[in-house]
């Protein structure tokens, strides 16, 4: 069922990519990667959500003229495999709490990853100081100010990772296993 939930969400990444709809990137990118990741119970499983991402990536890419892999996927590869080993990790320390934060930190950090990364390829930006924050909140003129992208992001991967902790929750509550704890029941450093 975890399964089925994160293909519904890469098929739907492809369709909205596809269609340019205003709310295409309200897409759980970065809580496909880490959530499943810690939903998953097998020890390699991590890597299901990130070849996952990098063939919607692929697909997109070529929809739009580019090569299968471009600079872009490589950005997005720079997060997604730790936001997915971190997720692996959390699998043992599984909380509700645990899989929203890090869910959280993860959109934020990939938001300044990529905007950073944007800044320091476009000669567009102005340099220094004042460029960076730029791209961090309105970006180019011509284009949606990069703040929605966030806010997008924020919806995207919050909503994805409630969801799943919901599905995850009611297959446990099937077969009688406990549920997911709104705490981490124990300690982060124990094994």
């Amino acid at each position: 069922m975890i399964y089925c939930v994160m293909i519904a969400a890469i098929v739907l990444r492809v369709m909205l990519g596809i269609s340019e709809m205003p709310f295409a990137n309200v897409m759980p990118l970065m809580a496909i990667a880490f959530t499943s990741s810690a939903c998953l119970d097998r020890r390699h499983d991590w890597l299901v959500p990130v070849l996952m991402l990098l063939g919607s990536d692929a697909v997109l890419n070529v929809h739009y003229g580019f090569g299968p892999i471009g600079s872009w996927t490589i950005v997005s590869l720079v997060c997604i495999v730790p936001f997915a080993l971190a997720g692996r990790w959390v699998t043992g320390h599984r909380s509700v709490f645990l899989m929203v934060s890090g869910s959280l930190a993860c959109t934020m950090i990939f938001y300044l990853v990529s905007n950073t990364a944007s800044f320091l390829t476009s000669p567009d930006y102005p340099a220094g100081f004042a460029g960076w924050v730029q791209a961090l909140t309105v970006g180019l003129p011509g284009y949606p100010p990069t703040w929605t992208f966030l806010r997008n992001s924020l919806i995207g991967d919050l909503s994805y990772t409630v969801l799943l902790i919901a599905v995850l929750n009611w297959l446990k509550s099937r077969t009688g296993q406990p549920l997911v704890p709104v705490w981490p029941v124990r300690s982060l450093g124990a094994t």
